[in-house]
């Protein structure tokens, strides 16, 4: 920053520039470098999961397109998928890159305290230091390089996108001059790099990161989205006939099948009929139902009839059969042929002709948990499973009235999972992205709903979580930590200043369900406006 060409009145500027700058390191005190770091490595973590989110559309966007090699759309939405994923981990590079140059230049990080091997994740040996990235960035005018490379990277993700889609994209990646203070314009990049220790550039540099994956990942979901959602795809037909209840069925009872093609979809117009009679179609779906009257074997012919988009009609014969017996067992989950780890599921179990004193249920594997009669319903059952089962299978046995033996009528397998994650919610607020101050300021709790689940009354409480808050004019981030789900008063009081452009960030949230602790993969970050 120094000329030897200036005038004595220049040198004495720059000097005391230089003096101001320094004066400036020292008044950042090692709490707000400390909170700078945490946001840092907070961010870090975010960043990888939003990483394996992207890498998850890339490759539902890539199976498509194998499944469906000639589909125009699909390839076209690869190639521009593949190129979101190439401008993306350009652009991050480019900001690491950066990021490291800094960090090597002010003498690296501080060695390992946490034991895990690294020192990436480590504080900042040069964490106040204000000077080096300045004269880069503006002296050098490397600033002006970093604006332009935030510009270019968001005009090329938005390059992928149909015009009138562009807009649906909310990206973080602009770079607006700050309004004129006393008559006084200063650009982004000095707002930005100016008078600011390197903790907090290091910080801004991986929020850059991040705002570049977050744009990938609107884009990604846009072309998923359209994949699976509004596309039609019609290159491999085949006739379906799927039985909603079973290819036996009782005498006097219906059998139920849905007829469709392979390649159906909301949108198609095909119609089917089932022994010269044209059934009912539901989103491309026929809906076949009849009641056999006696017993055998019941034969049944068709035709699904469609319109190409060339105009051609197309015909798919199809053949089906399905045999009509005696009354067997009917096993069946009360909500779905999903149970559930952790949780008391519902099963009903029944056999015509027989009372529910008669039937005995087990399950296959034994192991696999316990299960119980319902102590408030007759003919039901609470199955709890064990941790470790994956598949199981609810068997039915009557005995006979003449010989007294037991004699297996049937089984059912279900499919065990896990509860899905529950989402978390600052209290009426349940998804990230801007929010008005106003609607911020009244919230007092963290919540984890678990939205649109099968069963009823599952809830999850949470008992930990982190709050950061990131003032848009400057001063020390608020970061702590949160026990139960009640804000403190002292985050209470954060929300109550809350002003549009400071950041909102409730991170590492713990909870606790009937099937045991868990921890939130997802933050919930909200930009106040």
């Amino acid at each position: 920053m120094s000329d030897s060409n200036a005038s004595p009145r220049q040198k004495m500027i720059n000097m005391m520039y230089l003096v101001l700058t320094a004066l400036l390191a020292l008044n950042v005190s090692a709490e707000i470098l400390k909170a700078f770091h945490l946001v840092e490595v907070s961010m870090v973590r975010a960043g990888e999961n939003i990483d394996i989110k992207n890498k998850e559309s890339l490759m539902a966007i890539a199976k498509y397109k194998a499944d469906h090699p000639t589909d125009p759309i699909a390839i076209e939405l690869d190639g521009k998928a593949k190129q979101a994923a190439e401008i993306s981990e350009e652009a991050t590079k480019y900001f690491r890159d950066l990021r490291e140059e800094l960090v090597a230049a002010t003498g690296g990080r501080h060695e390992d305290t946490n034991g895990d091997g690294k020192t990436e994740d480590e504080e900042l040996i040069g964490a106040s230091n204000s000077e080096i990235h300045a004269n880069m960035m503006i002296v050098q005018k490397r600033g002006e390089e970093v604006k332009k490379k935030i510009n270019d990277t968001r005009e090329k993700f938005l390059a992928l996108m149909p015009a009138d889609k562009k807009s649906s994209i909310k990206s973080d990646l602009v770079t607006p001059d700050p309004p004129p203070h006393e008559g006084v314009s200063i650009t982004w990049e000095s707002q930005m790099f100016e008078h600011t220790p390197l903790a907090a550039v290091s910080t801004l540099l991986t929020k850059a990161e991040n705002d570049i994956k977050n744009t990938e990942t609107q884009i990604l979901d846009y072309f998923r989205g359209n994949l699976t959602g509004d596309v039609i795809v019609i290159d491999n037909f085949k006739a379906q006939v799927i039985p909603t209840n079973g290819t036996y069925v009782s005498v006097g009872s219906k059998y139920a099948a849905d007829i469709f093609l392979a390649a159906a979809s909301s949108k198609s117009d095909a119609t089917v009929s089932v022994n010269g009679r044209d059934i009912k179609s539901e989103e491309g779906i026929g809906k076949f139902e009849t009641s056999p009257g006696s017993e055998g074997e019941q034969k049944f012919k068709g035709i699904i009839t469609t319109k190409r988009a060339s105009g051609k009609i197309e015909q798919y014969p199809f053949e089906f059969a399905f045999t009509a017996v005696k009354p067997i067992a009917v096993i069946a989950a009360t909500k779905m042929n999903v149970v559930y780890i952790g949780l008391d599921n519902p099963i009903s179990v029944s056999v015509p002709g027989y009372a529910a004193s008669d039937i005995s249920v087990s399950l296959d594997p034994a192991s696999a948990g316990q299960l119980k009669p319902d102590p408030k319903q007759k003919g039901s059952y609470l199955l709890s499973l064990n941790k470790s089962a994956s598949k199981v299978k609810v068997v039915a046995s009557v005995k006979d009235k003449g010989t007294g033996a037991t004699k297996k009528m049937g089984e059912q397998e279900y499919r065990v999972r896990m509860v899905p994650d529950p989402i978390p919610a600052l209290g009426t607020i349940e998804i990230s992205g801007n929010v008005a101050a106003a609607q911020i300021k009244t919230q007092t709790v963290v919540r984890a709903p678990l939205k649109n689940f099968a069963f009823d009354g599952v809830n999850y409480i949470p008992y930990e979580f982190q709050f950061v808050m990131i003032p848009k004019r400057g001063g020390a981030p608020m970061v702590e930590k949160g026990n139960g789900q009640m804000l403190s008063s002292n985050m209470q009081s954060a929300l109550a200043r809350a002003v549009k452009g400071d950041k909102i960030i409730i991170t590492s949230i713990k909870v606790k369900g009937p099937d045991g602790a868990r921890q939130l993969p997802s933050p919930l970050v909200f930009d106040v406006q």
